[in-house]
Protein backbone atom coordinates (compact mmCIF):
# COMPACT_ATOMS: atom_id res chain seq x y z
CA UNK A 1 0.00 0.00 0.00
CA UNK A 2 1.26 3.45 -1.07
CA UNK A 3 2.07 6.38 0.76
CA UNK A 4 -1.15 8.12 -0.91
CA UNK A 5 -3.44 5.69 0.19
CA UNK A 6 -2.05 5.69 3.86
CA UNK A 7 -2.29 9.19 3.59
CA UNK A 8 -6.03 9.18 2.29
CA UNK A 9 -6.88 6.75 5.47
CA UNK A 10 -5.68 8.80 7.71
CA UNK A 11 -7.49 11.95 6.22
CA UNK A 12 -10.60 9.43 5.95
CA UNK A 13 -10.28 8.40 9.61
CA UNK A 14 -9.89 12.72 10.67
CA UNK A 15 -13.35 13.39 8.72
CA UNK A 16 -15.35 10.53 10.40
CA UNK A 17 -13.85 12.19 14.12
CA UNK A 18 -14.62 15.38 13.27
CA UNK A 19 -18.27 14.58 12.27
CA UNK A 20 -18.57 13.06 15.81
CA UNK A 21 -16.87 15.85 17.20
CA UNK A 22 -19.40 17.94 15.54
CA UNK A 23 -22.27 15.73 16.33
CA UNK A 24 -21.79 16.05 19.88
CA UNK A 25 -20.55 19.98 19.80
CA UNK A 26 -17.48 20.57 18.52
CA UNK A 27 -16.40 23.63 20.52
CA UNK A 28 -17.35 22.70 23.40
CA UNK A 29 -15.15 19.30 23.21
CA UNK A 30 -12.55 21.47 21.61
CA UNK A 31 -12.43 23.76 25.15
CA UNK A 32 -12.15 20.84 27.52
CA UNK A 33 -9.84 19.14 25.25
CA UNK A 34 -7.61 22.26 25.79
CA UNK A 35 -8.36 22.83 28.96
CA UNK A 36 -7.48 19.33 30.47
CA UNK A 37 -5.70 18.99 33.71
CA UNK A 38 -2.11 19.04 32.06
CA UNK A 39 -0.45 16.44 35.27
CA UNK A 40 -3.38 14.11 34.41
CA UNK A 41 -3.00 14.17 30.67
CA UNK A 42 1.00 13.34 31.17
CA UNK A 43 -0.09 10.29 33.53
CA UNK A 44 -2.41 9.36 30.28
CA UNK A 45 0.64 9.29 27.87
CA UNK A 46 2.84 7.46 30.72
CA UNK A 47 0.56 4.94 30.89
CA UNK A 48 0.08 4.63 26.97
CA UNK A 49 4.54 4.42 26.61
CA UNK A 50 3.92 1.61 29.07
CA UNK A 51 1.37 0.14 27.42
CA UNK A 52 3.89 0.17 24.07
CA UNK A 53 6.42 -1.04 26.15
CA UNK A 54 4.31 -4.04 27.71
CA UNK A 55 3.17 -5.42 24.23
CA UNK A 56 6.57 -5.38 23.21
CA UNK A 57 8.44 -7.61 25.67
CA UNK A 58 4.66 -9.98 25.23
CA UNK A 59 6.02 -10.31 21.71
CA UNK A 60 9.35 -10.69 22.72
CA UNK A 61 9.07 -13.19 25.18
CA UNK A 62 8.02 -15.65 22.20
CA UNK A 63 10.47 -14.31 20.00
CA UNK A 64 13.66 -14.50 21.61
CA UNK A 65 13.55 -18.51 21.97
CA UNK A 66 12.65 -18.81 18.50
CA UNK A 67 16.35 -19.66 15.71
CA UNK A 68 18.07 -17.11 15.29
CA UNK A 69 15.73 -14.71 16.29
CA UNK A 70 17.08 -11.00 16.57
CA UNK A 71 18.71 -9.46 19.96
CA UNK A 72 16.90 -7.52 22.57
CA UNK A 73 18.16 -4.30 21.19
CA UNK A 74 17.78 -4.48 17.52
CA UNK A 75 13.97 -6.06 18.38
CA UNK A 76 13.45 -3.03 19.87
CA UNK A 77 14.27 -1.43 16.89
CA UNK A 78 11.79 -3.63 15.15
CA UNK A 79 8.99 -3.90 17.44
CA UNK A 80 8.38 0.06 17.68
CA UNK A 81 9.27 0.25 13.51
CA UNK A 82 6.10 -2.09 13.43
CA UNK A 83 4.21 0.00 15.83
CA UNK A 84 4.12 2.64 13.32
CA UNK A 85 3.63 0.35 9.85
CA UNK A 86 0.38 -0.80 12.50
CA UNK A 87 -1.08 2.12 13.25
CA UNK A 88 -0.28 3.49 10.16
CA UNK A 89 -1.75 1.39 7.27
CA UNK A 90 -5.68 0.17 7.00
CA UNK A 91 -6.19 -2.86 8.81
CA UNK A 92 -2.90 -2.79 10.28
CA UNK A 93 -3.86 -3.29 13.77
CA UNK A 94 -6.15 -6.14 13.06
CA UNK A 95 -3.41 -7.53 10.74
CA UNK A 96 -0.92 -6.63 13.22
CA UNK A 97 1.12 -10.43 13.60
CA UNK A 98 1.71 -10.73 10.07
CA UNK A 99 3.21 -7.45 10.14
CA UNK A 100 5.37 -7.95 13.07
CA UNK A 101 6.40 -11.19 11.56
CA UNK A 102 7.28 -9.62 8.27
CA UNK A 103 9.22 -6.94 9.91
CA UNK A 104 11.46 -9.27 12.59
CA UNK A 105 12.14 -11.70 9.88
CA UNK A 106 13.16 -8.94 6.88
CA UNK A 107 15.50 -7.57 9.26
CA UNK A 108 16.95 -10.58 11.12
CA UNK A 109 18.32 -13.86 10.21
CA UNK A 110 14.91 -15.93 11.19
CA UNK A 111 12.27 -16.92 8.57
CA UNK A 112 8.79 -15.69 8.40
CA UNK A 113 7.17 -19.10 8.80
CA UNK A 114 8.84 -18.46 12.45
CA UNK A 115 8.08 -14.89 13.64
CA UNK A 116 4.80 -15.31 12.25
CA UNK A 117 3.88 -18.41 14.78
CA UNK A 118 5.58 -16.18 17.49
CA UNK A 119 3.12 -13.15 16.63
CA UNK A 120 0.36 -15.13 16.12
CA UNK A 121 0.65 -16.96 19.56
CA UNK A 122 1.05 -13.43 21.08
CA UNK A 123 -1.83 -11.73 19.52
CA UNK A 124 -3.98 -14.80 20.54
CA UNK A 125 -2.75 -14.83 24.37
CA UNK A 126 -3.71 -10.68 24.27
CA UNK A 127 -6.62 -11.46 23.09
CA UNK A 128 -7.30 -13.93 26.33
CA UNK A 129 -5.63 -11.00 28.13
CA UNK A 130 -8.01 -8.60 26.94
CA UNK A 131 -11.25 -10.81 27.40
CA UNK A 132 -9.84 -11.15 30.85
CA UNK A 133 -9.47 -7.55 31.55
CA UNK A 134 -13.17 -6.68 30.11
CA UNK A 135 -15.04 -9.39 31.83
CA UNK A 136 -13.38 -8.33 35.25
CA UNK A 137 -14.00 -4.60 34.28
CA UNK A 138 -17.83 -5.43 33.43
CA UNK A 139 -18.19 -7.74 36.46
CA UNK A 140 -17.20 -4.82 39.01
CA UNK A 141 -19.53 -2.80 36.69
CA UNK A 142 -22.32 -4.93 37.13
CA UNK A 143 -22.05 -4.70 40.94
CA UNK A 144 -22.24 -1.17 40.93
CA UNK A 145 -24.57 0.47 38.26
CA UNK A 146 -27.65 -1.43 36.04
CA UNK A 147 -26.03 -1.95 32.68
CA UNK A 148 -27.90 -2.01 29.27
CA UNK A 149 -29.31 -4.99 27.51
CA UNK A 150 -27.32 -4.29 24.37
CA UNK A 151 -24.29 -4.05 26.03
CA UNK A 152 -24.27 -7.40 27.82
CA UNK A 153 -25.71 -9.00 23.90
CA UNK A 154 -22.76 -7.47 22.83
CA UNK A 155 -20.50 -8.70 25.80
CA UNK A 156 -21.87 -12.58 24.71
CA UNK A 157 -21.54 -12.45 20.95
CA UNK A 158 -17.67 -11.30 21.69
CA UNK A 159 -17.54 -13.85 24.22
CA UNK A 160 -18.92 -16.87 21.63
CA UNK A 161 -16.66 -15.09 19.33
CA UNK A 162 -13.51 -16.34 21.04
CA UNK A 163 -14.80 -19.26 22.65
CA UNK A 164 -14.60 -20.86 18.65
CA UNK A 165 -11.63 -19.37 18.46
CA UNK A 166 -9.98 -20.86 21.42
CA UNK A 167 -11.54 -24.23 20.30
CA UNK A 168 -9.68 -23.85 16.87
CA UNK A 169 -6.43 -22.92 18.22
CA UNK A 170 -6.43 -25.20 20.55
CA UNK A 171 -7.66 -28.13 17.70
CA UNK A 172 -4.94 -26.83 15.73
CA UNK A 173 -1.82 -27.16 18.87
CA UNK A 174 -3.07 -30.79 19.21
CA UNK A 175 -3.13 -32.05 15.97
CA UNK A 176 -0.68 -30.12 14.11
CA UNK A 177 -0.33 -32.65 11.19
CA UNK A 178 -4.26 -32.28 10.57
CA UNK A 179 -3.48 -28.87 9.39
CA UNK A 180 -0.16 -29.50 8.03
CA UNK A 181 -1.71 -32.06 5.55
CA UNK A 182 -4.54 -30.35 4.53
CA UNK A 183 -2.52 -27.49 4.01
CA UNK A 184 -0.15 -29.25 1.54
CA UNK A 185 -2.74 -31.02 -0.20
CA UNK A 186 -4.70 -27.98 -0.78
CA UNK A 187 -1.86 -26.60 -2.28
CA UNK A 188 -0.86 -29.52 -4.48
CA UNK A 189 -4.55 -28.94 -6.06
CA UNK A 190 -4.42 -25.63 -6.88
CA UNK A 191 -0.41 -24.73 -8.07
CA UNK A 192 -1.21 -25.95 -11.70
CA UNK A 193 -3.98 -22.99 -11.96
CA UNK A 194 -1.50 -20.94 -9.88
CA UNK A 195 1.91 -21.71 -12.07
CA UNK A 196 -0.47 -20.95 -15.05
CA UNK A 197 -1.52 -17.76 -13.91
CA UNK A 198 1.63 -16.67 -12.29
CA UNK A 199 5.22 -17.68 -11.91
CA UNK A 200 5.86 -16.07 -8.66
CA UNK A 201 1.94 -17.31 -6.90
CA UNK A 202 2.92 -20.72 -8.19
CA UNK A 203 6.28 -20.62 -6.87
CA UNK A 204 4.88 -19.93 -3.31
CA UNK A 205 2.57 -22.68 -3.33
CA UNK A 206 4.30 -24.99 -4.57
CA UNK A 207 3.46 -28.36 -2.19
CA UNK A 208 7.69 -28.51 -1.98
CA UNK A 209 8.31 -25.28 -0.48
CA UNK A 210 4.77 -25.39 1.19
CA UNK A 211 5.74 -28.46 3.31
CA UNK A 212 9.18 -26.99 3.92
CA UNK A 213 7.39 -23.65 5.69
CA UNK A 214 5.17 -25.77 7.69
CA UNK A 215 7.77 -28.30 8.93
CA UNK A 216 9.66 -24.57 9.65
CA UNK A 217 6.14 -23.43 11.18
CA UNK A 218 4.88 -26.50 13.62
CA UNK A 219 9.07 -26.44 14.80
CA UNK A 220 8.71 -23.15 16.12
CA UNK A 221 5.32 -24.26 18.11
CA UNK A 222 7.62 -27.02 19.51
CA UNK A 223 10.16 -24.86 20.26
CA UNK A 224 7.22 -22.53 22.13
CA UNK A 225 5.90 -25.28 23.54
CA UNK A 226 9.30 -26.27 25.42
CA UNK A 227 9.40 -22.76 26.93
CA UNK A 228 5.93 -22.83 29.18
CA UNK A 229 7.68 -19.63 31.24
CA UNK A 230 8.05 -17.59 28.00
CA UNK A 231 4.36 -18.07 27.23
CA UNK A 232 3.27 -16.97 31.18
CA UNK A 233 5.44 -13.93 30.63
CA UNK A 234 4.22 -13.22 27.61
CA UNK A 235 0.61 -13.50 28.97
CA UNK A 236 1.37 -11.42 32.00
CA UNK A 237 2.77 -8.77 29.80
CA UNK A 238 0.11 -8.64 27.44
CA UNK A 239 -2.51 -8.39 30.50
CA UNK A 240 -0.39 -5.65 32.08
CA UNK A 241 -0.50 -3.74 28.37
CA UNK A 242 -4.42 -3.66 28.75
CA UNK A 243 -4.08 -2.09 32.06
CA UNK A 244 -2.33 0.18 30.83
CA UNK A 245 -4.37 0.85 28.45
CA UNK A 246 -7.20 1.19 30.05
CA UNK A 247 -5.37 3.40 32.84
CA UNK A 248 -4.17 5.40 30.22
CA UNK A 249 -8.06 6.04 29.11
CA UNK A 250 -9.08 6.68 33.18
CA UNK A 251 -6.59 9.85 33.18
CA UNK A 252 -7.90 10.70 30.33
CA UNK A 253 -11.11 11.11 31.24
CA UNK A 254 -10.36 12.35 34.95
CA UNK A 255 -8.29 15.28 33.02
CA UNK A 256 -11.46 17.03 31.34
CA UNK A 257 -13.15 16.47 34.82
CA UNK A 258 -14.65 12.89 33.43
CA UNK A 259 -14.26 10.65 35.87
CA UNK A 260 -14.47 6.82 35.21
CA UNK A 261 -13.16 3.78 37.56
CA UNK A 262 -10.77 1.49 35.67
CA UNK A 263 -13.50 -1.28 35.54
CA UNK A 264 -15.39 0.99 32.96
CA UNK A 265 -11.95 1.71 31.28
CA UNK A 266 -11.20 -1.78 31.26
CA UNK A 267 -14.32 -2.57 29.39
CA UNK A 268 -14.59 -0.04 26.98
CA UNK A 269 -10.74 -0.26 25.66
CA UNK A 270 -11.06 -3.59 25.00
CA UNK A 271 -14.88 -4.12 23.67
CA UNK A 272 -14.01 -0.99 21.12
CA UNK A 273 -11.03 -2.66 20.29
CA UNK A 274 -13.61 -4.20 17.44
CA UNK A 275 -13.78 -1.76 15.88
CA UNK A 276 -9.93 -1.64 14.87
CA UNK A 277 -11.42 -3.84 11.74
CA UNK A 278 -12.86 -0.41 10.24
CA UNK A 279 -10.70 0.14 7.31
CA UNK A 280 -9.05 3.04 8.36
CA UNK A 281 -5.47 3.51 10.15
CA UNK A 282 -5.81 2.15 13.84
CA UNK A 283 -9.72 2.01 13.25
CA UNK A 284 -9.24 5.92 13.26
CA UNK A 285 -12.81 7.16 13.96
CA UNK A 286 -14.57 3.95 14.63
CA UNK A 287 -12.84 2.80 18.33
CA UNK A 288 -14.11 6.82 19.06
CA UNK A 289 -17.14 6.23 18.32
CA UNK A 290 -17.60 3.02 20.01
CA UNK A 291 -15.51 3.68 23.01
CA UNK A 292 -17.38 6.99 23.45
CA UNK A 293 -20.76 5.47 23.25
CA UNK A 294 -19.74 2.16 25.97
CA UNK A 295 -18.43 4.77 28.44
CA UNK A 296 -21.19 7.73 27.84
CA UNK A 297 -23.55 4.90 28.89
CA UNK A 298 -21.49 2.92 31.25
CA UNK A 299 -20.75 5.96 33.68
CA UNK A 300 -23.88 7.90 32.80
CA UNK A 301 -21.72 11.47 32.40
CA UNK A 302 -22.63 13.61 29.25
CA UNK A 303 -21.72 12.80 25.38
CA UNK A 304 -18.95 15.80 26.16
CA UNK A 305 -16.84 15.92 28.53
CA UNK A 306 -16.32 11.94 27.66
CA UNK A 307 -15.75 12.64 23.63
CA UNK A 308 -12.95 15.07 24.95
CA UNK A 309 -11.45 12.58 27.21
CA UNK A 310 -11.38 9.74 24.42
CA UNK A 311 -10.05 12.07 22.11
CA UNK A 312 -6.82 12.80 24.43
CA UNK A 313 -6.67 9.24 25.00
CA UNK A 314 -6.64 8.49 21.11
CA UNK A 315 -3.86 11.53 21.52
CA UNK A 316 -2.11 9.14 24.43
CA UNK A 317 -2.34 5.87 22.21
CA UNK A 318 -2.73 6.23 18.59
CA UNK A 319 -1.02 9.21 17.77
CA UNK A 320 1.68 7.97 20.79
CA UNK A 321 2.30 5.25 18.97
CA UNK A 322 2.76 6.92 15.55
CA UNK A 323 5.10 9.55 17.13
CA UNK A 324 7.51 7.04 19.30
CA UNK A 325 7.22 4.60 15.68
CA UNK A 326 8.11 6.62 13.24
CA UNK A 327 11.41 7.64 14.12
CA UNK A 328 12.22 4.07 15.14
CA UNK A 329 10.92 3.10 11.37
CA UNK A 330 13.94 5.43 10.26
CA UNK A 331 16.59 4.45 12.46
CA UNK A 332 15.72 0.81 11.77
CA UNK A 333 16.37 1.66 7.93
CA UNK A 334 19.28 4.02 8.37
CA UNK A 335 20.96 1.13 10.61
CA UNK A 336 20.17 -1.88 9.24
CA UNK A 337 19.43 -1.15 5.63
CA UNK A 338 16.45 -2.24 3.40
CA UNK A 339 15.97 -5.56 5.21
CA UNK A 340 17.38 -9.13 4.56
CA UNK A 341 16.50 -12.72 5.18
CA UNK A 342 12.76 -12.48 4.08
CA UNK A 343 13.95 -10.39 1.05
CA UNK A 344 16.57 -13.08 0.21
CA UNK A 345 14.12 -15.72 0.66
CA UNK A 346 11.97 -14.27 -2.23
CA UNK A 347 14.91 -13.32 -4.74
CA UNK A 348 15.55 -17.29 -4.27
CA UNK A 349 12.04 -18.21 -5.13
CA UNK A 350 12.40 -16.05 -8.26
CA UNK A 351 15.64 -17.43 -9.28
CA UNK A 352 14.50 -21.20 -8.56
CA UNK A 353 11.19 -20.24 -11.29
CA UNK A 354 13.72 -17.90 -13.25
CA UNK A 355 16.08 -21.49 -13.49
CA UNK A 356 12.96 -23.72 -13.73
CA UNK A 357 11.23 -21.76 -16.84
CA UNK A 358 13.63 -22.37 -19.73
CA UNK A 359 13.19 -26.00 -19.19
CA UNK A 360 9.23 -26.74 -18.97
CA UNK A 361 9.15 -24.78 -22.20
Amino acid sequence: MGLRENVAGVVAGLVVVALLAVGVGWEQVLDRVLAADKPLFGLALLAGFGSIVAWGLSVYALVRPIPDAPGARRFGYLYLAAVFVKQAIPFGVAGGAAVLAYIISRYSDTTIERTLLATTVAGFLSTIASALVAGVGLLFVLLTRPVPQWILQLTVALAIALLVMMAVVTAFAIWPGILRRATVRFAGAVHPTAAALSTRVGAVVDPTKVRARLDRFVETGEVIARDPRAVVASFAAAVLAWVCTAAALSFSLAAVSSPAPLSVSGFAVTVSGVATAVPLPGGLGGVEATMSALVTVMSGDTVTRVGAGVVLFRVATFWLRLVVGGPAGLAVLGRYGPGSQALDELDEIEEGVGDAGPAGE
